[in-house]
């Protein structure tokens, strides 16, 4: 068994091009290679912009690369961040970038996500809210209903939010604006439950709402991102809403299927990516980003940058001092990755045989193979002793997580009849006072234990895992504090306050940067849509840059 030693070897693609390839002088310059640049770069591509992209990493993908990254299981291939879309396929990028015809498949879950009992009794979240809740009923017909107004609930926050969330934090559409009165309208009678919905805690909704242990179990598996005793982190669960409006979708091939469309999609229009292109500092000239310069010496300047990666390193790192006023140098100073007082764990394990859940699925009577959803099975009180051991500094003697056998609905990740294996949890301390190099090995074992409780022989199965803590994840993904949001997902750190005020806008105060990613409105995981903003609003500010670009191609078509 391997714990994380620094860069996974790579799968060798065309999509992994390294070394300097063609002119270093272009419209537009994109720092970072993750699905957020990649969107930005095809999208200015597309408008004929003449685009390079530089990566730090050896290939494309930020945090969804998928790689086999065990020597022993060459065949095994992983996701090493995200796994699951549902914002994405609530935009227009796929048909705007043609990306199935660069490749791209996906693949349905549904349910999206099931939480077990350990007897074996199961919860499944459907896209249908009407389905899920008959299986509710099971449990607590009480519980049932409350989750029906709960769903028509989240469903008027969807139809109020999703317009905003896919457009400019600051400049929404028009049409956006003049259909929200209406929908409002549509839904006066949710308006008020939705401020408590915002404000609330995490915690205070699933006790308001929902009474069997089992029900309270799954709520707060929900992706809870701040200390769930909190007031303002009951937004969480718009997570469900989402789910029950766009459905919930992985990549054939891995996750690591979109940015390798997105890059073909680039390529098509002329793009050009560097990797192993690790950015030293940008270049300016005059008060205005000019370009960047790579750590061996190397420089790319282009009439804009988009920095694709954090936002903590864009300001913090890659920006000259003194470019910025003191005021906002220390505003960018303060954005918070840390203060949340929870911290990412990854594990990934690949194995020479298929593990099953049996006596889960046994459980069921409809069929449903609990191989292929997301799962979880902590308790309600798990998770809540979980968040208050990680925000003390204290490692939980139980972590709460997500597991995933990517193989079962994509057999195309491994080798004929052996799994793979996707674990997620962010309920870890961030600030811990033991530090995670002298915890790991523990970490690791416990969560085999656990999983060994639900999956039958996983550790007789087990080839290799690998196990990353916010530091591994620091180093292999770049994002300072091993932050994979970029910005700590407090709820005033969302549309116009993120990452900053001031900086939200995707164009920032300095002349010639624009910055987009996880970072940037509206939030990070599988969504694309702050790469897309981040073009749609160059391109209307930089008229010039377009109309000089499409005479450029013009004047080419005569030649």
């Amino acid at each position: 068994m391997s714990s994380f030693t620094g860069p996974a070897p790579a799968i060798e693609t065309p999509d992994a091009p390294g070394g300097a390839d063609g002119p270093r002088r272009s419209d537009a310059l994109v720092i970072g290679a993750g699905h957020n640049g990649l969107t930005t770069a095809a999208y200015l591509a597309k408008a004929g912009l003449d685009v390079q992209v530089l990566e730090a990493y050896h290939e494309i993908g930020g945090m969804l690369t998928a790689n086999a990254i065990f020597p022993d299981a060459p065949e095994h291939v992983f996701s090493e961040g995200g796994i699951q879309a549902s914002l994405f396929y609530g935009t227009t990028i796929n048909e705007d970038l043609q990306l199935e015809r660069h490749g791209l498949r996906r693949l349905y879950a549904d349910p999206f996500h099931v939480h077990l009992e350990p007897e074996g009794p199961s919860l499944a979240f459907w896209q249908d809210a009407e389905k899920t809740a008959q299986e509710i009923g099971r449990f607590s017909r009480k519980d049932a209903e409350a989750y029906r107004r709960f769903a028509r609930m989240l469903d008027a926050g969807v139809s109020l939010v999703f317009p905003y969330l896919t457009g400019h934090p600051l400049r929404p559409r028009p049409k956006t604006v003049l259909e929200a009165i209406p929908t409002a309208i549509r839904h006066r009678k949710e308006i008020a439950p939705l401020v408590r919905f915002f404000t609330g805690a995490h915690e205070d909704l699933i006790l308001e709402y929902f009474e069997h242990p089992l029900v309270r179990a799954a709520m707060a598996s929900m992706p809870p991102f701040c200390w769930m005793r909190q007031d303002g982190t009951g937004w969480a669960l718009i997570y469900l809403g989402i789910c029950h409006r766009t459905g919930s979708w992985r990549f054939e091939g891995a996750s690591g299927a979109l940015p390798r469309a997105l890059a073909s999609s680039l390529r098509s229009n002329g793009g050009r990516i560097r990797t192993s292109a690790v950015v030293e500092s940008l270049i300016v000239e005059r008060g205005t980003v000019v370009g960047a310069r790579l750590a061996g010496g190397d420089e790319y300047r282009a009439d804009v940058v988009v920095a694709a990666c954090s936002p903590v390193a864009t300001f913090n790192q890659l920006l000259p001092e003194g470019v910025l006023d003191d005021q906002l140098q220390r505003r960018v100073a303060g954005i918070p990755t840390q203060n949340t007082g929870a911290g990412n764990l990854k594990i990934d394990m690949a194995l020479k045989g298929r593990i099953v859940p049996t006596r889960h699925n046994a459980w069921r009577e409809d069929g449903l193979d609990l191989r292929e959803p997301i799962v979880s099975w902590h308790t309600y009180e798990d998770h809540i002793r979980a968040w208050d051991d990680s925000v003390a500094g204290r490692w939980p003697e139980r972590i709460p997580f997500i597991s995933i056998v990517p193989t079962a609905i994509d057999p195309t990740q491994g080798p004929a009849g052996q799994d793979t294996l996707w674990v997620w949890s962010g309920i870890i301390p961030s600030r811990p006072q033991v530090p995670w190099q002298e915890v790991r090995d523990e970490v690791q074992r416990k969560v085999l234990a656990d999983l060994s409780s639900v999956y039958d022989g996983i550790e007789e199965l087990l080839i290799d895992v690998r196990t990353m803590g916010p530091p591994d994840l620091e180093e292999r993904f770049f994002v300072p504090g091993g932050n994979v949001y970029h910005v700590d997902p407090f709820m005033m750190r969302f549309g116009p306050f993120r990452p900053a005020p001031g900086f939200s806008s995707y164009d920032t105060p300095i002349p010639g940067l624009y910055i987009t990613g996880a970072g940037t409105h509206p939030t990070g995981g599988i969504a694309g849509i702050p790469g897309q903003q981040a073009a749609l609003r160059l391109l209307r500010k930089r008229g010039v840059i377009g109309a000089r670009a499409a005479a450029r191609k013009a004047f080419a078509a005569t030649r």
